[in-house]
């Protein structure tokens, strides 16, 4: 395991039709938005990044999405300012093998805010951070039934690695190169 460090000091933000999309790390105060978060995904969305039709998250999983041990694991959230205060839109997380230099990784966006994007925004911020951290291999296990994610991680550079154990899946992955060569 890797020396666990503070949070990284990141913040990027992007426009989305007119609204300000705020990206940083997550945090323990963001529980609750989380929490909220996952409720309003539809049934496939949660389908498609839980492999299974949960509804809510569990304390243990909330406590372990919301309190991240950089550079070992590291999540971003893309919020937005709402009249209410600020909402989650979307999330995208890695986590490092044990003893290796290659992370999991996963995604989702908020239905409404899906094919605007922000999970390539995500992705490429993750990809940093996960670089800066130590990480030289990203890998995602993808539903077959997920084209958009299949897609997305087809376009970003990502092929397809040898056959998954889960028959429902496909595992994609990709090597990180060095910052200074980094096309995408």
């Amino acid at each position: 395991m890797a020396k666990v460090q503070s949070t990284p000091d990141f913040n990027d933000a992007m426009d989305v039709d007119g609204t300000r999309v705020t990206i940083r790390p997550i945090e323990p105060a963001d529980r609750e938005r989380e929490t909220a978060f996952v409720r309003k995904l539809s049934q496939a969305s949660r389908y498609y990044r839980f492999h299974s039709t949960l509804k809510e998250l569990t304390p243990a999983l909330l406590e372990r999405f919301t309190e991240c041990h950089y550079p070992d694991d590291l999540a971003l959230v893309a919020m937005v300012d709402t009249d209410d205060g600020p909402e989650q839109i979307g999330v995208a997380r890695y986590v490092r093998e044990p003893g290796t230099d290659r992370a999991e990784i996963a995604i989702v966006v908020a239905d409404d805010w899906q094919g605007k994007g922000i999970a390539t925004r995500l992705l490429f911020d993750l990809r940093d951070l996960a670089r800066s951290g130590g990480i030289q291999q990203l890998y995602a296990s993808v539903l077959r039934e997920n084209g958009r994610m299949l897609e997305l991680c087809r376009r970003l550079g990502f092929s397809l690695e040898p056959a998954s154990t889960e028959p429902r899946t496909s595992q994609l992955g990709k090597r990180l190169p060095p910052q200074d060569e980094d096309s995408q």
